[in-house]
């Protein structure tokens, strides 16, 4: 049967599989289509996640059925499985980078972004001068004997 899987990027692959293909194999030639390392992919029909073990009519997948594929940032588990490339001189991952990283490993794509907004949305409004007001009038003077 022919399936369509179709990354949230918009990069979609056709293929050919049987009925009752497993999970893991589907993830193995989206590998090969689509250049996503299988640790980083999570397959999704209906809105539901598909398990490796199980197969395709397992979650009555039939022909012309399109699947979206979620591609994960690697991490530290993930990256030991991942073919080594030359490493450059790496540079820290901005803060933003790093939170959302975090977040994606508890929460959905769209509930991370949802907390990001919040987060930085919240920073935006902690100035310099509402934190020192909050301090009290005391803690710039202390601050300033410090110097």
């Amino acid at each position: 049967m022919q399936l369509t899987v179709k990354a949230l990027q918009g990069r979609e692959c056709s293929l050919q599989v049987p009925e009752d293909e497993r999970v893991s194999t589907l993830k193995h030639l989206v590998s090969e289509k689509l250049n996503v390392p299988v640790v980083q992919q999570r397959l999704l029909f209906k809105g539901k996640a598909l398990a490796d073990e199980l197969r395709l009519s397992d979650y009555s997948i039939g022909p012309n059925s399109k699947i979206n594929l979620v591609i994960k940032l690697p991490d530290e588990g993930t990256a030991r499985h991942l073919p080594s490339k030359p490493q450059v001189q790496s540079q820290p991952l901005p803060i933003w980078l790093l939170v959302s990283q975090i977040l994606a490993r508890h929460f959905s794509t769209a509930d991370t972004r949802r907390v990001l907004e919040q987060l930085q949305k919240g920073l935006s409004q902690l100035t310099e001068a509402n934190l020192w007001k909050r301090q009290g009038p005391g803690a710039a003077r202390a601050c300033n004997n410090l110097q």
